[in-house]
């Protein structure tokens, strides 16, 4: 990121807070790797990643000699050995196999002294699914989420019938980073995005179908984002208050965003959930749209006159975006909160050393519209 980062970073090394400071350390600064914190927090294994760290893949039904265990038809991937399969096969699916003789169990296996597990029973659909995956097997990596071509490949699966590549799909597409989600938006039919939405089983899940539909050019959808998010914020609601956020952000720009900063930032009485959702949102969505910073870290400064206590939260973009402006108002909050909270005060330290570094007063460091310098920031 840069020098003062690297020293830090060095004397972390030898200090005797090494292992938690490192991995607070990762946590606050690659926050996964630029992924969209709103659809996804942490990172999530997908089947497609599941495949590729396989050590070996087999298609298998019920051993006639072993009732209620598996024999290999085919194999896939790896190198499984004459082993016999040591897997239970449950009842229902002995009965689904049965049924469906042209069908088969994927089993999956971690590494050569591992178990087998079971990824689903394939059907051709699915079994093509498979093959596909393991095509790419040269050129994706376990747990990638800015691989264009893989996105690409995993985009028209979304409202698959088969839930299990619709569910596929969607873990895929909803780890990348935003700013991917918005192009993949615009080539989703939007009636697929409406389906998502409306889907009472996806209910934990709509955080991904809320950002694509404030790609939709509908009067009605737009509608539909505006009286929700207007809703959450009179009622008081945090669920998926931060999705709701970035969609109302993305179609009502800088009107937006003042309104943001009048119906929660300046508000004491709103909840710390609600403003971390919040702060989620002006994260992601300034993020990926750089003129935008320069307004949302002022807004920041808002939220913290009003509510000292969001400070480690907004650390992060502070970093990335190079503010060492702030370091007066976050040296002011890292004294208040002396001796409270250890986990806070190590992210504000943690800002304020590397503010210290990279210049003693921060009036000669470049501003976050300082587009060549800050993109490259953000992205690294």
């Amino acid at each position: 990121m840069n020098q003062s980062f690297d020293l830090f970073t060095a004397r972390l090394l030898r200090s005797r807070i090494l292992l938690p400071g490192l991995a607070f350390l990762v946590c606050l600064l690659l926050r996964t790797a630029d992924a969209c914190q709103v659809c996804i927090p942490m990172p999530v294994k997908t089947l497609a990643d599941r495949l590729l760290e396989a050590d070996a893949l087999v298609l298998a039904r019920e051993d006639p000699e072993r009732p209620f265990h598996y024999v290999m038809v085919e194999v896939l991937k790896g190198e499984p050995g004459n082993t016999p399969i040591d897997a239970f096969l449950p009842s229902m699916d002995r009965r689904i196999l049965a049924r469906y003789p042209q069908r088969h169990m994927l089993l999956a296996r971690a590494r050569p002294d591992g178990n087998w597990s079971a990824l689903g029973i394939a059907d051709a659909g699915y079994e093509a699914f498979v093959r596909r995956i393991l095509a790419h097997a040269g050129s994706w990596k376990p747990m990638e989420r800015d691989n264009l071509q893989r996105l690409a490949e995993f985009a028209p699966l979304l409202g698959h019938a088969d839930i299990r590549l619709h569910e596929a799909a969607y873990l895929e597409i909803a780890r990348a980073p935003y700013t991917e989600i918005r192009r993949i938006a615009n080539e989703v039919p939007i009636e697929t995005v409406r389906g998502m939405l409306d889907e009472p089983r996806y209910l934990e899940w709509r955080s991904l179908a809320i950002l694509m539909l404030a790609e939709s050019k509908t009067p009605a959808d737009r509608a539909r984002i505006r009286s929700t998010f207007d809703d959450k914020q009179r009622l008081g609601s945090t669920f998926s208050l931060a999705a709701w956020a970035t969609a109302y952000l993305a179609i009502e720009g800088q009107k937006g965003l003042e309104r943001i900063r009048r119906w929660y930032l300046t508000q004491p009485e709103r909840s710390r959930k609600e403003l971390k959702e919040i702060v989620k949102a002006l994260s992601v969505y300034a993020t990926a749209e750089a003129p935008f910073r320069e307004p949302v870290a002022a807004a920041y400064r808002t939220l913290l006159e009003v509510h000292p206590s969001m400070a480690p939260d907004v650390t992060h973009d502070l970093i990335a975006w190079r503010r060492w402006d702030f370091a007066p108002r976050i040296r002011e909050i890292r004294k208040a909160i002396a001796g409270q909270n250890q986990l806070a005060a190590y992210a504000l330290d943690l800002y304020l050393r590397m503010a210290a570094g990279g210049t003693g007063s921060g009036a000669d460091l470049p501003r976050i519209n300082d587009a060549s310098r800050t993109s490259a920031n953000v992205e690294r």
